[in-house]
């Protein structure tokens, strides 16, 4: 086991050169290979054609230029304004159809009643006055339910008064 009072291994073996002498070595190695500095261009072969100035890269002779596009796109990026908000109360419904049958087959005194209060919602709706049609819509609901309580007595009573009858 090494201690650590000694100097650790050298880097560089001893018997070869630093990397800066190498280097150097390469460089006049290559210019002595090639004087001018440069690879030159292999002669251009039938088909292609050089289009570097000799630098070595060829390319077909076919092949069309590259087509630009020439149009342009402009997008317009909008954001929402801030403005008022609006809540818009649908209308009521307004219970017409239910005011007319039990009008028919219940009771026609208070039928009628629900059939007024249910045209009253539906003329205020169409006026925009949705809180008024609402409130008539409310009273033909309960003229329907009281007409309906009315034809289920009537029912009650015909039948108790045909059963004592016999």
């Amino acid at each position: 086991m090494a201690s650590f009072s000694e100097p650790p291994p050298p880097y560089y073996p001893s018997n070869q050169p630093l990397l800066e002498q190498q280097g150097q070595q390469y460089v006049n190695q290559f210019v002595q290979q090639n004087p001018h500095g440069f690879v030159q261009a292999q002669p251009s072969k039938e088909g292609f054609r050089d289009i570097s100035s000799s630098y070595g890269y060829t390319q077909q002779s076919q092949m069309p230029p590259p087509i630009m596009n020439t149009t342009t796109t402009n997008v317009v990026v909008c954001q929402a304004q801030a403005g008022p908000t609006l809540i818009i109360n649908p209308a009521p419904y307004s219970y017409m159809t239910p005011a007319i049958l039990t009008c028919l087959f219940c009771c026609w005194c208070t039928g009628i009643a629900a059939i007024i209060a249910a045209s009253m919602s539906q003329r205020q709706s169409s006026e925009m006055k949705y809180d008024e049609a609402r409130r008539s819509a409310n009273i033909a609901r309960i003229l329907i339910l009281v007409t309906i309580c009315c034809g289920i007595a009537g029912v009650i009573i015909f039948v108790a008064v045909s059963a004592a009858g016999q």
